[in-house]
């Protein structure tokens, strides 16, 4: 028999598309009475390019834009930013029937992580967290093949043993 889900891990580019993939994630984690685990991972630079954008910035430029960016992440997924915020007014409504968001919020941790390896980090995260579940968004609909044709989703699929869900991004 299939277990419920305890922890989900919710994979957001921080695209516009993620609210619906997060309500999938909200959906699920409501029915299992679940924890999210949010995770946005930023790509790092390789380091020749790092190398070339610190000798025409400078250092202590480089670390700013860096920082500012991580800052700015953060801020997106957790609500100190005009669409954020109504990115999260609309997830309060999706969840008004079941869990007002203010008080239970299936929401357990929001993380902001940088790897050369995007697949990599939120396979680690799903391990490190415990998650029983990965829910991520893909650009490419119909035929399990072409879901299969983003590079992100299909290096997560052959590197994690965790169940992965994803949602078939509308209109992009």
């Amino acid at each position: 028999m299939i277990q419920k889900p305890k922890k989900i891990l919710f994979a957001s580019d921080l695209s516009k598309g993620m609210k619906q993939v997060f309500d999938y994630a909200a959906s699920m984690a409501v029915y299992a009475e679940a924890e999210i685990i949010v995770l946005h991972v930023m790509e790092e630079a390789s380091s020749s390019s790092e190398k070339r954008v610190r000798m025409a910035f400078g250092e202590e430029l480089y670390k700013n834009i860096k920082n500012e960016h991580k800052t700015g992440a953060r801020n997106l997924l957790i609500g100190k930013n005009v669409d954020a915020l109504k990115i999260r007014q609309a997830i309060s409504g999706f969840l008004e029937d079941e869990t007002p968001l203010e008080t239970e919020s299936p929401i357990g941790k929001i993380l902001v992580s940088e790897s050369r390896s995007i697949a990599d980090e939120v396979v680690s995260t799903a391990v490190d967290e415990d998650c029983d579940l990965i829910v991520m968004g893909c650009k490419q609909k119909g035929l399990l093949a072409e879901a299969m044709g983003s590079k992100l989703v299909r290096k997560v699929l052959k590197r994690t043993s965790v169940p992965v869900f994803i949602v078939p991004l509308a209109g992009e």
